[in-house]
């Protein structure tokens, strides 16, 4: 016999030792694509975050951006000027009657 069982055996396990491994790294590999995609959407988040505070910042540079936080901040009014508040209507909340049940109904309702 060219191939004994020995050999045919140590073969067998190297192969099962070499697809584990292999299986090892495709699993690697996959969790390596999860985390690029996600970090690449933070970066994609944190980027547009970042024009954001610099428009901010170029707008808070002049004083009717200035002017415009503090009023929006404190909610104040120059000399001469008048504040107005707005306070939108409240909608009161409908309230059905609740039907008095006798003793003998809540315990026969406990069986429905």
């Amino acid at each position: 016999m060219l191939y004994s069982r020995g050999v045919l055996a140590i073969a067998f396990v190297l192969l099962l030792l070499i697809g584990k491994a292999t299986w090892g790294l495709y699993a690697k590999e996959q969790e390596s694509r999860k985390n690029l995609a996600r970090v690449e959407a933070d970066l994609a988040a944190l980027t547009l975050r970042e024009q954001k505070l610099k428009g901010d910042i170029a707008r808070l540079q002049t004083t009717e951006g200035i002017e415009s936080e503090i009023r929006e901040q404190f909610q104040v009014a120059k000399p001469g000027e008048r504040m107005i508040v707005l306070v939108g209507e409240e909608k009161a909340a409908v309230v059905e009657p609740v039907e008095e049940q006798s003793l003998v109904s809540k315990f026969f309702n406990l069986f429905r």
